[in-house]
């Protein structure tokens, strides 16, 4: 039996929580005796609650800040390894990696990379902050045991800077919606072609910029719905027309991708979007913008169209060839759960952990 504990910042139901829920969900329990480990506050309750009923120890630090821990004062994380005993320790973000990095631990570190830090970093610290935290996570993760990128673009990014470095796509199950979501509600005709946005509303999200340009070429049957709050929503709602709308923050995103069409993001950056996969296994159409990892999703539906790349250059050719687009719903669902379910990250990560199990 392989003790196998999980390290996150807090456990909530999206990014990279649900990869990690994913994992736990899908692994032989008769092989891993599992523990999740968060260092600060933020937990989700209920799936707290849920993984202790399924039988997951988890070990909530109540006394970590962000600054101690990348000031190396982390006794409560240090105690709580040595505590678990444990074989392997899989982290998920800076903090936790850079933690990992400084045990003395007999356990295996291995670690999920879920974007480009390069690109992700710049957006989030600004270009001085940036150069920082790259320099201190690189020099982490090149102390870890193995680094695992979310996206074979994201790997193709890292392996310029690591060698214990391999990618296993991000996977879910299927998507499930709890509620009920009709058309007739938000004021939008049964036999429109709906095009869906889920997600923050931010500069990196590129969401005033898509809204600005669905308002251009949209047809007279085509709406756009918009999930999501965040710092440019007063941008975005001051650039909608009467075929958009702007919908805020939902819990329950899946009951709105089962109205719609195509799903649409105009991400700068991106490690390996969930919401894309969320929208595949609800069986929508893609329509994205042309960066490495939409690249990478799009170009695996060889057999199956799955949807179309836009340039910001030429957005209105674009928006013609999704229309010409030929797909299949139910063909678009079997891609999603032959290629990128969480059963077969789940194997591939257990392939991982059986690698790094056997390095002396």
């Amino acid at each position: 039996m392989i003790r196998i504990a999980y390290v996150i910042n807090y456990i909530v139901k999206n990014g990279p929580s649900s990869v990690v829920l994913n994992l736990i969900d899908n692994l032989n329990r008769l092989e891993y005796d599992i523990a999740l480990i968060t260092l600060f506050e933020g937990n989700n309750a209920k799936v707290v609650s849920a993984l202790r009923n399924n039988g997951v120890t988890v070990y909530e630090c109540g006394t970590l800040s962000r600054m101690k821990c990348l000031l190396g004062q982390s006794k409560e994380f240090s105690d709580v390894v040595e505590k678990g005993n444990f074989d392997i320790l899989h982290t998920h973000g800076i903090i936790p990696d850079i933690l990992s990095s400084r045990l003395n631990t007999t356990a295996k570190c291995i670690t999920t990379l879920h974007n480009n830090m390069y690109e992700d970093y710049l957006d989030t610290y600004g270009y001085i902050k940036s150069h920082i935290f790259i320099k201190w996570h690189l020099s982490a993760l090149r102390k870890l045991d193995k680094c695992v990128c979310c996206s074979k673009s994201v790997y193709d990014v890292m392996r310029r800077q690591l060698s214990n470095v391999s990618f296993v796509r991000n996977g879910i199950e299927p998507a499930q919606a709890n509620s009920i979501v009709t058309r007739d509600e938000i004021n939008v005709p049964e036999d429109a072609r709906v095009f869906l946005y889920a997600g923050v509303l931010n500069a990196r999200k590129n969401i005033v910029w898509l809204i600005d340009n669905f308002v251009q070429y949209h047809e007279s049957n085509e709406y756009l719905l918009v999930l999501g709050n965040g710092g440019k929503e007063a941008e975005c709602k001051s650039k909608v027309d009467d075929h958009v709308r702007m919908l805020g923050f939902q819990t329950d995103p899946i009951a709105y991708m089962n109205i719609s069409d195509v799903y649409v993001s105009a991400s700068k950056s991106e490690g390996f979007s969930i919401s894309v996969l969320e929208a595949l296994s609800c069986g929508l159409e893609l329509f994205l913008s042309n960066i490495p990892s939409h690249e990478e999703v799009v170009s695996m539906g060889r057999t199956i169209p799955v949807g179309e790349l836009f340039d910001e250059k030429n957005i209105g050719g674009a928006f013609d060839n999704i229309r010409s687009i030929q797909s299949n719903k139910d063909k678009i669902i079997e891609f999603q759960r032959e290629n990128l379910s969480a059963c077969k990250m789940a194997e591939l990560y257990n392939s991982e952990y059986q690698k790094i199990e056997r390095i002396q």
